[in-house]
């Protein structure tokens, strides 16, 4: 390779052992989010139809002469990848419903774009319009607008049309300046900031006339330095150990919102008070703009809650914790945005692990909630039984706060029509939304008696008039934007978003089956190098956390820490893995579970005689750090080199420094470990958690670090496998999110994945002087491993 020099292959006792995975939880950080992400990439979301377990197609060998003038896949091609704008996409969520967003009047739609620029360490977007009477002749799109972020925060978001089909509102931002509200005119292209808040946006709804706003915004970073606490010291409840460290709290990622209101055109804001806490949760307002329905995390969970029969509130009571601790338990408020107060909507909590929506009633006299546990107090003792096991869809009285039950059915809210007053819904949440066809139900009122209805005689007369407006894209086909007629079937293609993927050699990637110990069959991802010759065994790395096969995936699910593509371009295999099925989470097979999904991976990969088994190596982001760690201490296999960024790793130091802040967590780490680190309970957690087992480690190890609270949480690994004398190298990024976003910060996290790898299992150094330091370190690590005299034993 150009940029690469060989140097001598590690010997035999350097291909030292390590086998990790683990998904991290930041303290604060909703338990809904996580959970989601792993229900998403666990369940049926992501299946599809595979060949029988342990078979596999052998990739094709034959090279076209125009193939041979194109290049392997680098990091920087990856950041400069144009994608789909919105964050939710990014996260794992299927396009459906993401692409566009049409006019009231259906004339138009918009879609936002965007790319990573290295030179300015910016990610910048596009606002581009098209007319949908020329989707399926000559599209024509135009650039609307162009914002660039220097921020970890999307410079265009939210976007939502008016009824005057010609402005848009938007959250916004340009480098260097904090996310606003924003009005465009399509006509014109007059840009108009609305808001001039002292803090980020995070979140807006408005009504559709354009005149009462409500936005959350991040709380203000304040100082605990004062006077206060400079005589009397701080009394120390539920505060983040970093927060008291530093000496200031809020303005963070994962800090409280606050909630405001103004009409369009007013500088005035008045702030809404709640009784839980204010987060980037679901918002709708009336169509009145009178009354505001939204999510909030309960600031207490009440006893009562914890009898539904779902672990995961019930794991939120299990242990006592300080007050004013995280919760992750969401409820729904209705505020009255004439006086900014609020109440509880329904006495009872939103499943953790779900979903739910709202729909309001043209009236704006009552809503309808999807996915919700109706209260418990109730006399009859046969429904409160249901309810304990039951989600509904119902309808609430904004008034009077009664309900009405619609159905117990697993269902998706869609809409609440205003024409023909049917209540729509998807039937089946899981597949509805992984963008998979799902049957429609209706639901209409009659003199306040809900029942099932079939298709509304206005939607059969009607024949379709919008086109669908889809992102198509697979294994091996980057993402393009079609317009699909849903009547005739008539397809075309709007948009190639990477035209210059054309000058690339793509690695092969196809979805594998295998079998673990337990006969349990795995489908995951498997990315072919991309100059595989047949007979010749390649190293492995294997990359944790999450397979969809019906997305392109140049890195892996996240930009943290993977980075699938260029691996192969540098001829790597890479196993993209999923996660423990999710019945597992918070048990403690779950990491065992996903210990015998990497061993049989790489059995499997063996035994078809494609990889060389001394030369595998495995990167863990968020939750599967934690089984990175477990598998780098208890796995029969051997690693040569390993990676995590940003997780939990259920040691007792992350136990004690933050289970105080998260009242969820101590429940978590109880129930995952099978007991608390506490008399007979820690004896258990000597056998388990993989910080107690530090001397087993015998696998280089690369730590990426986000954030302080995390800094704080990765120490003990650092420095315990230092004074081991263990090759262990930690990269802190200063500012960077849990998945992370600026260019730059991609580079320190993917590129140095590549470089590390590269070293570890090929014997491979980049030339570039930069880097020089770098591999100085590494070198150095490698005497370590070599040279057992050099290790600190345990006593």
């Amino acid at each position: 390779m150009s940029s690469a020099r060989q140097t001598a292959a590690p010997r035999e006792e350097e291909h030292v052992q390590s086998t990790k995975s683990g998904m991290h939880r930041l303290p604060g950080l909703s338990r809904v989010s996580f959970l989601l992400l792993m229900v998403g990439s666990t369940c049926g979301f992501y299946m599809r139809h595979a060949e029988e377990p342990g078979s596999i197609t052998l990739a094709n060998q034959s090279k076209s002469e125009s193939a041979a003038l194109r290049r392997p896949v680098t990091v920087p091609d990856s950041i400069r990848m144009t994608r789909l704008g919105d964050p939710q996409y990014d996260d794992g969520a299927p396009s459906r419903g993401l692409v566009a967003k049409f006019s009231p009047d259906g004339k138009r739609f918009v879609a936002v774009l965007r790319r990573g620029n290295l030179e300015t360490n910016a990610n910048e977007y596009s606002l581009i319009l098209f007319e949908t009477d020329e989707a399926f002749r000559s599209p024509n799109p135009r650039e609307l607008l162009s914002m660039a972020s220097s921020s970890n925060r999307p410079a265009i978001r939210n976007v939502m049309w008016l009824d005057d089909n010609d402005t848009i509102l938007f959250l916004g931002e340009n480098p260097r300046e904090t996310t606003q509200l924003y009005s465009l005119k399509c006509s014109s292209k007059q840009l108009k900031k609305l808001t001039s808040h002292a803090t980020n946006l995070s979140s807006f709804v408005a009504a559709s006339k354009g005149g009462e706003l409500v936005f959350a915004a991040e709380t203000p970073s304040s100082s605990l330095i004062n006077e206060n606490t400079a005589r009397r010291g701080i009394s120390v409840t539920s505060e983040l150990l970093s927060d008291l460290i530093a000496g200031k709290h809020g303005g963070g990622e994962y800090d409280d919102r606050a909630l405001f209101i103004k009409q369009a055109g007013s500088e005035a804001e008045t702030r809404i008070t709640t009784e839980g806490r204010i987060g980037s949760y679901e918002m709708s307002l009336s169509p009145d703009g009178l009354h505001l329905v939204l999510q909030t995390e309960a600031t207490h969970v009440p006893a009562i809650w914890t009898q539904y029969e779902d672990r995961f509130l019930q794991a939120s009571r299990r242990n006592p914790s300080a007050p004013g601790a995280r919760t992750s338990v969401l409820q729904y408020e209705l505020v009255d945005t004439r006086t900014g107060m609020s109440r509880l909507l329904l006495d009872g909590p939103i499943p953790p692990l779900g979903g739910s929506e709202v729909a309001w009633s043209s009236d704006s006299q009552s809503v309808v909630l999807s996915d919700a546990y109706l209260p418990l107090n109730i006399e009859d003792a046969a429904e409160r039984t249901r309810r304990k096991n039951h989600t509904f869809l119902v309808e609430v009285n904004i008034s009077s706060h009664e309900f009405v039950k619609i159905s117990d059915e697993d269902l998706r809210l869609l809409d609440w029509n205003t024409k023909t007053k049917d209540v729509v819904c998807d039937v089946g949440r899981i597949d509805s939304l992984n963008g998979k066809p799902s049957r429609k139900a209706y639901f209409r009122n009659d003199n306040g008696i809900w029942s099932r209805s079939s298709v509304p005689q206005e939607q059969a007369k009607a024949a379709p008039s919008l086109p669908d407006i889809v992102l198509e894209e697979s294994l091996n086909q980057p993402p393009r934007i079609f317009a699909v007629d849903p009547g005739g079937g008539q397809k075309s293609l709007l948009m190639d978003l990477n035209p210059q993927f054309q000058g690339l050699v793509l690695a092969r990637v196809e979805e594998v089956v295998w079998k673990t110990s337990r006969h349990h069959a795995v489908k995951g991802g498997l990315y072919w190098p991309v100059d595989y010759v047949a007979g010749k065994k390649y190293p492995l790395v294997i990359q944790t956390h999450g397979w969809n096969p019906d997305r392109f995936w140049i890195d892996g699910p996240w930009t943290t820490a993977f980075a699938a593509q260029a691996l192969a371009g540098k001829g790597f295999f890479v196993l993209q893995v999923p996660d423990p099925d999710w019945h597992l989470v918070e048990t403690p097979k779950e990491a065992p579970a996903a210990m015998a999904t990497y061993d049989s991976g790489i059995d499997f990969l063996d035994g078809k005689g494609l990889i060389d088994r001394d030369r595998v190596g495995i990167t863990g982001f968020s939750r599967s750090y934690w089984y990175v760690m477990y598998v780098l201490t208890h796995s029969k296999h051997h690693f040569a080199a390993a990676d995590v960024a940003d997780g939990v790793d259920y040691s007792y130091f992350q136990y004690m420094a933050f289970s105080n802040t998260n009242q969820t967590l101590n429940g978590d780490s109880d129930l995952t470990i099978g007991a608390s680190p506490f008399g007979r309970g820690l004896l258990k957690w000597f056998k388990v958690s993989p910080a107690f087992l530090m001397d087993k480690v015998e696998t280089p190890l690369r730590i990426q670090t986000l954030s302080p609270i995390t800094l704080l949480g990765d120490w003990p690994w650092f420095s315990g496998l230092t004074r081991l004398g263990k090759p262990v190298e930690m990269i802190y990024i200063l500012d960077g999110q849990h998945t992370l976003e600026k260019p730059w910060d991609r580079m320190i996290s993917q590129q140095g994945d590549v470089d590390w790898f590269c070293f570890w299992l090929k014997g491979e150094e980049d030339l570039d002087p930069a880097k020089a330091d770098q591999y100085k370190r590494w070198r150095n690590f490698r005497t370590l491993t070599a040279d057992g005299s050099a290790n600190v034993k345990a006593q």
